[in-house]
């Protein structure tokens, strides 16, 4: 083996080792499991805002059976499955709608899930999947533009010990997007979810 071809190993391995030193892992939840979400479509502006500076996993809540402490150890495949993501992660940002003013059930039900402890020796404190990592969260909605859901996310993730990275973003759909049932995401949506995206990236 040549010097030269030495040198140029080297310098492969270097560059790949930086871009894996520097490409963070950032979970997706996105609270809606409808086929044509908004919030899919809000978590999409998201994915470009991120491109090539992270990789992404989305994580399906339909896959989360409910809360049962029956059934907790061992922990439901489906549940096991969005603990290891969040546990091999950097930071969780979160997609939700808002119902009544408040976040859906499928979003209430996997942050619950990701706040039992990962062992069944209560003796000992043991830790959850999700405690201590960077989150941040964002929604479209109606003319409250989830307000009231994020306001309930924020309490959630402080409860949860996590480290929250604000503001978080909330949007108002156009009326055709609901006569439509697809939505265009504006330049100040793109605006918005870029800024979050670098100050969340900032923060991992």
């Amino acid at each position: 083996i040549m010097y030269g071809q030495i040198c140029s190993c080297m310098i492969l391995f270097t560059q790949h080792s930086r871009r894996g030193l520097l490409m963070k892992k950032i979970v997706f939840i996105i609270g809606s499991g409808r086929k044509n979400s908004f919030n899919k479509t809000l978590s999409q502006v998201a994915a470009k805002a991120l491109e090539g500076k992270a990789e992404i996993e989305v994580v399906d809540v339909l896959d989360v059976p409910l809360l049962n402490q029956d059934e907790e150890f061992p922990a439901p495949a489906g549940v096991q499955k969005v603990r290891d993501a969040v546990m091999a992660a950097d930071g969780v940002w979160l997609f939700t709608p808002e119902y009544n003013y408040s976040i859906p059930g499928t979003v209430k039900n996997i942050l619950d899930w990701l706040s039992r402890p990962l062992t069944s020796d209560y003796e000992k404190k043991s830790e959850t999947a999700i405690a201590g990592k960077v989150v941040t969260a964002s929604g479209v909605g109606g003319r409250n533009k989830t307000a009231g859901s994020l306001a309930v996310v924020k309490q959630q993730f402080l409860a949860l010990r996590t480290k929250p990275v604000e503001p978080f973003n909330g949007f108002s759909l156009p009326v055709t997007a609901w006569t439509e049932g697809t939505w265009e995401p504006e330049p100040e949506v793109h605006e918005a979810i870029a800024q979050q995206a670098e100050d969340f990236l900032a923060a991992l």
